[in-house]
């Protein structure tokens, strides 16, 4: 008997505990969602997690969320939200206002003053809330000044001015923004995700050898060794071009020239008939210089349709709109069955543009 009332009590309390996080969760969910905002910066995810609670006509700021709130010289932040910590994650080192912020997952804190907030990366993300907040395990505090805004009823985070490589996570509620700037290093990360790459490709030490010279000019020997582990993997027009490419940077006119040559011979596909010439117009602008690769190409291949794809784009930046469509059909006509809806596509849309013209 007293073990059967025993079992029971058990089963009542489980019961009882069930219900009581089951009403939580349905009152958390009418009362403040659980929301999310991810933005992609270059190659960097920033993912905020929250809770958005309504403001219902109180005062919020100086208000439910109080300024400048000390107890016995201890700060007590808001969670930024409501209910569980609000968190942000970033997948690649970050700069925030300007300050380094290394990826990882962070809770979110806002130390509020009336003129100045203080946003805060806490290391602990799992905790709840503000209320078991440590300052000693903060990673980064930044300022920033709110601002007058649009009425907003519920809180909401938003990436807003978004650039290549920035944008502003702005939190927005009742009548007040504010705002922290993130900025990434696009050519870093990129670089250092190839680099961890386990098996790479022609490609990717193609990519590297580029990236290591884009982000310093004087790394031209350390770019070289990638264009040797790229040629080692497969010999083709690319990386035999881009070594010849690079030591002429070195002042190697000579052997610039003969690994020209061997590049040329080795030209084939899109490399060579398209990014080739045009990367000439596209990233040294110079135009002649590409319209006489294209020229040369033509004469010995006329139907070569990736030639012809790349003289209809060399014309649309020349302005030449009938031309550009000639040979835009031209590509349409010999290209292969894969190729067909692209080149149908910029023939058709550049025709059009022609006859309303």
């Amino acid at each position: 008997m007293i073990k059967n009332s025993l079992l029971f009590c058990i089963y009542f309390i489980g019961i009882a505990c069930f219900t009581l996080n089951a009403q939580d969760m349905l009152v958390a969910t009418k009362v403040s969602p659980k929301a999310s905002v991810m933005q992609r910066i270059g190659t960097t995810d920033v993912t905020v997690v929250y809770h958005s609670p309504s403001a219902k006509k109180r005062k919020i700021f100086g208000g439910i969320v109080p300024y400048d709130f000390v107890v016995d010289g201890v700060e007590y932040p808001w969670r930024a939200g409501s209910n569980e910590n609000t968190t942000i994650e970033f997948t690649h080192d970050v700069r925030v206002q300007g300050q380094p912020l290394a990826k990882g997952k962070y809770g979110l804190h806002i130390y509020v003053r009336e003129k100045e907030w203080t946003f805060i990366f806490s290391n602990k993300s799992d905790s709840w809330g503000s209320f078991s907040y440590k300052k000693e395990e903060d990673a980064l505090r930044v300022t920033a000044i709110p601002e007058q805004g649009p009425y907003q009823e519920w809180l909401n985070y938003q990436f807003v001015s978004r650039k290549p490589e920035s944008a502003f996570l702005e939190l927005q509620w009742s009548n007040t923004k504010c705002g922290i700037k993130i900025e990434v290093d696009v050519t870093s990360n990129v670089l250092a995700d190839l680099k961890a790459k386990e098996e790479k490709t022609v490609d990717d030490y193609i990519k590297i050898a580029q990236l290591t010279v884009a982000k310093d000019p004087t790394d031209i020997d350390e770019a070289l060794q990638y264009v040797e582990k790229s040629i080692a993997v497969g010999k083709e027009f690319r990386n035999v071009m881009l070594k010849s490419n690079l030591l002429l940077k070195k002042g190697m006119v000579k052997e610039s020239e003969q690994n020209g040559e061997q590049a040329l011979a080795l030209g084939k596909g899109f490399p060579y008939h398209y990014y080739y010439p045009l990367s000439f117009m596209l990233l040294e602008g110079n135009k002649s210089k590409t319209f006489e690769i294209l020229s040369e190409m033509l004469k010995k291949e006329p139907d070569n349709w990736i030639a012809n794809l790349a003289m209809g784009e060399y014309y649309i930046k020349d302005g030449n709109q009938e031309k550009a469509t000639f040979h835009f059909g031209k590509a349409y006509e010999h290209a292969g069955e894969r190729s067909k809806p692209y080149t149908r596509y910029m023939y058709l849309s550049n025709k059009l543009i022609l006859e309303q013209m």
